[in-house]
Order: structure tokens, then C-alpha cells, then sequence
């Protein structure tokens, strides 16, 4: 007698049958709804064979249904998935996933309208694989042209260089794998790039003599601190120290420092009024008439002095008269201590010695 065991594992593994044989006829002998075939016609579709995938931009967008020899070339259909659509002008390129990879086809969509269902893409605008038999007679050649001392040095490096590398080249792989997906999101930029490239190297073009002084000028500096490359050791070593002393400097006058820097803007704000620049520039432009003269009447004596020649003329009529009404002899302010936000700084202006005032002038000391 059949134990229930039996009779459920039965049922379970016909219940799968018949899932996976419906799942196969819906998935790889029925066109599934809403899907549509497009034709690509190429000049040699090698490695090329049903089931292989349909990319657009790196995204499976489909499968080959059917790969067909006709006299002219050979017809692939392609079945897109539904709700995909690609565009007039779209090219077809069969391509490997990696070097050894299984062949894919790569739809580089165009700007047209779209192609529909029965759409065709003709052999103008297909690309074919490349040919692994010219890539494998190329190496050849190149391996052939190394000598075979040389050949198995290089070998023996090469397996040296990558013994023990195994994670890493996974990664590799894997990072090439996705690079033309990459590639693609940046596509914008790219086209960018390539539209205005042409200007950027007019631009370079148009200044290639300022750009060649600016190379040569840059390999002379590093000419420079080549040499000097001594002295810029010596330069950082030194620096902290410089800064250290510096910086005491500074808070030790830190007062004065800004009663300068106040003294500083008084007289920029002074010289800043249009009647003093006026005056300022017409002294300028006006002094070198009177110091060129007396430089002219300068002359070198027979004992190498320069000598200032003075004719002396007798006494003439009208004498000289005094000024009415005579000006008042100024009296002389002592420079004021040094006060700021830091505190006092240099005291009040002073002389040494005994002061010596002209007549009816007086002297204000400072505060």
C-alpha cells in the first residue's frame, strides 16, 4: 500500500512540472503580450544565436528570437519587452559582455520617431563583433616580433604581477562590467564635451604663444626652487620660529601697532580730499622745475666736491619790504601719548637738551 508520503511528493513534483512547463512555453515559445519584434539585418552576426540578450544602455530591453542567413546578409529578430520603445534611427551592435563573455546586442537608441512593431533596422546601421581571429592573428604578430628571451621574462613578470591578485581582478572585472552602463549616465556630458572640445583647443590654439612662455616660465621656477631647494629647508625650520617671535612682537606692541595704524588712516583720509590731492600732485609735477635747476648750478671743483655756485648782487633799489601784516610765529604741539583699545603705548613727545622756540612762540606739551 502507498504510504501518504508517496502520494504527496508525487503530486508536489508534477504540480512543479507542469509550472515550470507553462512558465517555459509563456517565456521562450509565445511572444508575450504587448511586446514587439524588431529586425536588425548585419553583414556577420558570428557568436550571435537565440536567447541572447538585448541591451539599450546597458539594460536588458529583450531577447534574439531568431537568427536567420538570407543572401544578403543575415536577419536577427529581436523581441522587445513591452512598454520599450526604440526610436528611427537606433543602431545595432553585437558586442561581447567581456572578453570572453557571451555576445549581447547593444542598441544605441537614435532621435526618431519610434520604430513600432515589424520595425527594421538596416545593415547602414548595424555594427557586426569584432573579429576574434584578426585580434588573435594581431597578438600573434606582436608576440612573434618579441624576441623569446624576452617573451618569457615577460611572461614570468606578468604571472608574477598578478599571483595573488585574484580578489582584485574580481573587482576589476566587475568594474569593467559596469563602465559602459556608467558611461552612459554621463552621456550628456559627454556630448557636451565633445561638441565644445573643438573650441577649447581654438582657444589653446589661438594662445599657444602665451601658453608656451607660461610652460617656460613655470620650468624656470621650478629651475629656481630646484636650487634654492636648500634655503626653503631652512626657510621651514625657521619658519616656527619667525612666527613665534613675530607673534610676541606683535602682542608686546600691539598698542602702538594700532595707534599707527590709526595715524596711517588720518593721513590717507587727509590726503583722500580732492583739494590736498590737487595740491599734492600739482607739488609733484611743479617740484622738479626748482630741483632741477639747483641741480644744474651744481658743479664739481677741481678737489671733486660739488660746489653750489651763489652770485652775490649789489644793493638795489627798491629795498626789500616786510610783510603787512607780519604773520604770527606758530607755537609747536608735542606729539600726544599713544592710546587704543590695547591699552597706552609710546608716551608724550620730547627733546633732549634745552628747547630752543623762536620769538613769541610757545610750547604745548603732549597729553
Amino acid at each position: 500500500m502507498t504510504s501518504r508520503r508517496v502520494i504527496i511528493n508525487v503530486a508536489t513534483f508534477l504540480a512543479a512540472s507542469v509550472f515550470l512547463i507553462a512558465l517555459g512555453v509563456t517565456q521562450l515559445l509565445m511572444q508575450q503580450r504587448g511586446s514587439s519584434v524588431i529586425t536588425a539585418e548585419f553583414l556577420d552576426s558570428s557568436g550571435l544565436s537565440e536567447r541572447n540578450d538585448v541591451t539599450m544602455r546597458g539594460v536588458t530591453v529583450g531577447s534574439v528570437r531568431e537568427v536567420v542567413l538570407t543572401r544578403e546578409a543575415t536577419r536577427v529578430e529581436m523581441m522587445i519587452d513591452p512598454g520599450i520603445e526604440v526610436p528611427v534611427g537606433t543602431t545595432a551592435v553585437a558586442v561581447r559582455r567581456s572578453p570572453i563573455g557571451d555576445m549581447v546586442v547593444e542598441l544605441i537608441p537614435g532621435d526618431g520617431a519610434s520604430l513600432g512593431d515589424g520595425g527594421r533596422i538596416p545593415v547602414s546601421d548595424t555594427r557586426p563583433a569584432p573579429d576574434a581571429g584578426k585580434t588573435v592573428e594581431v597578438l600573434a604578430d606582436l608576440l612573434h616580433a618579441v624576441p623569446s628571451e624576452d617573451l618569457s621574462t615577460l611572461v614570468s613578470e606578468a604571472a608574477a604581477a598578478v599571483r595573488g591578485r585574484g580578489d582584485d581582478l574580481a573587482r576589476l572585472s566587475a568594474v569593467t562590467a559596469g563602465l559602459p552602463e556608467r558611461i552612459l549616465q554621463v552621456r550628456t556630458e559627454l556630448e557636451s564635451l565633445i561638441r565644445t572640445g573643438p573650441a577649447v583647443t581654438g582657444v589653446l590654439a589661438d594662445n599657444a604663444d602665451v601658453l608656451a612662455d607660461d610652460i617656460t616660465r613655470t620650468a624656470q621656477l621650478a629651475d629656481i626652487l630646484r636650487d634654492r631647494r636648500y634655503d626653503l629647508v631652512d626657510l621651514y625650520r625657521n619658519g616656527a620660529e619667525f612666527t613665534l617671535t613675530a607673534g610676541e612682537l606683535v602682542a608686546m606692541q600691539k598698542a602702538n601697532l594700532a595707534c599707527l595704524v590709526a595715524d596711517l588712516g588720518n593721513i590717507n583720509s587727509t590726503l583722500a580730499v580732492a583739494e590736498n590731492l590737487a595740491n599734492l600732485a600739482t607739488a609733484l609735477d611743479t617740484n622738479h622745475y626748482f630741483f632741477g635747476g639747483v641741480a644744474q648750478i651744481v658743479r664739481v671743483g677741481l678737489d671733486g666736491r660739488s660746489w653750489f655756485r651763489v652770485q652775490l648782487l649789489p644793493h638795489t633799489e627798491p629795498s626789500g619790504r616786510s610783510y603787512k601784516p607780519q604773520r604770527v610765529t606758530p607755537d609747536v604741539y608735542a606729539a600726544n601719548a599713544c592710546r587704543s583699545r590695547y591699552g597706552r603705548g609710546v608716551g608724550p613727545g620730547s627733546q633732549p637738551g634745552d628747547l630752543h622756540l623762536a620769538p613769541d612762540s610757545k610750547l604745548y606739551p603732549g597729553k
